[in-house]
């Protein structure tokens, strides 16, 4: 992955497989993936979402600090810095729960980091928590 010199900010982010692996994380099933399926999406969900946070970071670092927006957006930044180091579990269930919730803060990530359009949206589900947006 490249990076801006001056910044260090990742450069050739693409979108269209974030969005892909938001709607994989995000997908209705009637039952649990298999085991390995979750480990591979969830290396690709932390790929993503190591790309996106500082990118995030510098577009709410730029909000007006103090205010509810920024309050609120910078936890969702310390809860996902937290929940990347979770892991995975164990259980199947315990493991999808985790790779759906990291799904959410990567379209959360997404959503501000600056890379989308204003008319733009994740093609994720629009449905379920978007924390702090």
């Amino acid at each position: 992955m490249g990076t801006e010199r001056t910044t260090g900010l990742p450069t050739d982010i693409n979108v269209g497989d974030i969005k892909g692996t938001i709607s994989t994380a995000l997908a209705e099933r009637s039952a649990p993936p298999p085991y390995e399926e979750l480990c591979c999406l969830h290396e690709a969900v932390l790929r993503h979402i190591k790309a996106l946070l500082p990118l995030a970071t510098k577009q709410i670092d730029g909000l007006w600090r103090g205010s509810t927006e920024w309050y609120q957006k910078v936890t969702t930044l310390d809860a996902i810095r937290y929940e990347v180091g979770e892991g995975l579990g164990s259980g199947l269930l315990t493991a999808t729960r985790h790779v759906q919730t990291l799904g959410y803060r990567l379209r959360f990530l997404l959503e501000n980091s600056g890379l989308l359009t204003d008319r733009e949206e994740p093609d994720a589900a629009k449905s379920g928590p978007s924390a702090g947006s």
